[in-house]
């Protein structure tokens, strides 16, 4: 007697991915897939407290807890990731130059840039030293933190020039009402230590 046959369901990648991470519309075969599938997916993950979040003119998805989950006393699946004062330079520096990439009419669907451009918007939120060396470290121990938590994606190229893909998803980790907020708290932070 031969074994049963295994079924696969034709979302099972995408909640696999979504429960890994946030599915881009670049996924060739998982963002049709979520697409077509949707309201299935939806109430799957709302059984166990996830909303699925769908930004279609951006491109990208992801679950988040569930508030009503959340004071209705329902562990949590996804823990709070508390950023570093580094990563958070580091995606506000992001967010804000993905706004005025969106900003801007141009043929370019996708925020590219490179480490070198990446550390030097980024220094003047980190306190100053008298080690350059050492600071560039710093900023990029953050960048590759911020690339871990997929804020950003290294992209193939020549040999010494790194360069990342800027990804949408910071417009949910990062919204843009409380940016304004963010900065002016990361350069008090900053001030406040430059003066000791």
């Amino acid at each position: 007697m031969s074994p049963p046959a295994q079924r696969t369901f034709p979302s099972a990648a995408v909640k696999v991915r979504l429960l890994q991470d946030a599915v881009y519309s670049e996924d060739e075969e998982l963002w049709p897939a979520l697409l077509r599938h949707r309201p299935h997916i939806e109430h799957y993950f709302q059984e166990i407290g996830l909303e699925l979040v769908v930004h279609e003119d951006d491109g990208f998805a992801y679950l988040k807890q569930a508030q009503q989950e959340e004071q209705a006393g329902m562990p949590r699946l996804f823990r709070r990731d508390k950023l570093t004062k580094g990563v958070a330079i580091i995606g506000v520096v992001l967010r804000e130059q993905l706004l005025r990439f969106d900003e801007k009419i141009h043929d370019e669907s996708r925020l590219i840039l490179r480490m070198e451009d990446l550390v030097q918007l980024a220094a003047p939120f980190f306190s100053a030293t008298n080690d350059e060396i050492r600071t560039d470290k710093r900023i990029e121990g953050a960048i590759r933190k911020a690339e871990e938590m997929g804020l950003l994606r290294r992209l193939p190229g020549a040999e010494g020039e790194e360069r990342f893909e800027v990804r949408r998803i910071l417009k949910a980790r990062f919204p843009v009402e409380t940016l304004k907020e963010l900065r002016e708290q990361l350069q008090a932070h900053v001030n406040a230590h430059d003066q000791q």
